[in-house]
């Protein structure tokens, strides 16, 4: 259980601490981009502007290269735009993470607690945590400072963001490679590839934008 909730956490505060200085913004966040990739960037985040809310089933393995197998967790993740995100590991083991913009919460199976970590008093976690939008809600722009770009397919659309040697990303990540659904409305997979040769994918099932969330959606209690 405990290796199990280690892996997805690490692949969690991946995609937070890879958006962490990912706000300076270039003038032109285009700059020095060709233009059918500036174009593919400036098409996405127009989709993901019109995005409010997300509910999707995910699949992640985590192939280690040391020991030469997989991990795989299934569960569901449900994010409000500039709100809420949760994520509910539901296969091998249950364990959840809700992240806001004053706490972040978790529960897991094993100890059938719910633990909280406020931010008020770790300016650096908030911060980083707040990057994560990056990722999830289309701010790609927002990382052209920090990454190169490279746009590997264009149907369906597929772009490797590569930390530049001068970031602190350099220094656990190679790559987060991010792969379109055909209609280009959101993520079909994200691919992380680590400095030292672990993997994670993260492909996204099932997915429903812009409908209604309930509030047990966010909850992490899972008492029974």
């Amino acid at each position: 259980m405990r290796r199990l909730r280690k892996v997805f956490l690490f692949s969690l505060l991946c995609l937070v601490y890879a958006g962490q200085s990912a706000r300076a913004v270039p003038e032109s966040p285009s700059a020095g981009l060709g233009p059918r990739l500036s174009a593919t960037i400036s098409r996405l985040e127009a989709h993901a502007a019109r995005l409010k809310t997300l509910s999707t089933e995910f699949v992640q393995e985590k192939n280690l290269a040391a020991f030469r197998n997989t991990l795989t967790l299934r569960g569901r993740i449900f994010m409000e735009r500039g709100g809420r995100l949760a994520w509910h590991v539901d296969e091998p083991v249950r364990y959840s993470v809700l992240i806001t913009d004053k706490v972040i919460r978790q529960w897991d199976e094993e100890t059938r607690q719910v633990r909280e970590i406020p931010l008020s008093g770790n300016p650096m976690l908030r911060t980083a945590l707040d990057q994560i939008s990056v990722w999830f809600n289309g701010d790609y722009s927002s990382a052209l400072k920090d990454y190169e770009v490279e746009l590997v397919q264009e149907n369906p659309v597929v772009i490797r963001f590569m930390p530049k040697p001068s970031a602190l990303t350099a220094k656990v990540l190679k790559s987060i490679e991010l792969r379109f659904r055909s209609n280009e409305e959101y993520l079909e997979q994200i691919l992380i590839l680590e400095a030292g040769g672990d993997s994670t994918r993260i492909r996204f099932e099932n997915t429903v934008l812009n409908s209604p969330l309930k509030e047990a959606d966010f909850e992490v209690d899972r008492r029974a």
